[in-house]
């Protein structure tokens, strides 16, 4: 699994002046690839860390021909770790599909750490791609 938020930026000396690099854990969108049985999928959250609040998911699924997979059905669903004394925060919402690519929006309701299970379901298989974020 992979977490979302990224390294700190740190600094690297060029021709004697210090400059900062920003690493791929703060850039405004964040994109992973995952390969998860015979499909390929690309997830992209259009914030970077994603914030408590609305943050909206893409997802562009590939076979292993790499050809875009339209006919399937994806199922986003979102959750922190179960905690002493708090209800459950389990959400699930479909994806729909906009052209070769599937887009859900996810409402994290308070900041720490979330997993993103994307489930995809096509010809009898669901195959699950799993991350980790930290909202803030």
């Amino acid at each position: 699994m992979q977490t979302i938020g990224g390294p700190k930026p740190r600094t690297v000396l060029c021709r004697k002046t210090r400059i900062q690099k920003n690493f791929i854990g703060y850039i405004s969108k964040k994109k992973i690839k995952k390969k998860v049985g015979q499909y390929e999928a690309e997830v992209k959250i259009d914030r970077n860390p994603p914030i408590v609040g609305d943050n909206h998911i893409e997802i562009e699924i590939k076979d292993r021909a790499d050809k875009h997979v339209t006919d399937a059905k994806v199922l986003v669903n979102y959750y922190m770790a179960p905690m002493p004394r708090m209800a459950p925060m389990n959400y699930r919402t479909d994806a729909k599909r906009k052209g070769e690519k599937y887009r859900a929006t996810m409402n994290f309701i308070m900041s720490g750490p979330w997993v993103i299970a994307i489930i995809i379901t096509r010809e009898g298989k669901t195959p699950t791609v799993k991350l980790n974020v930290d909202a803030r």
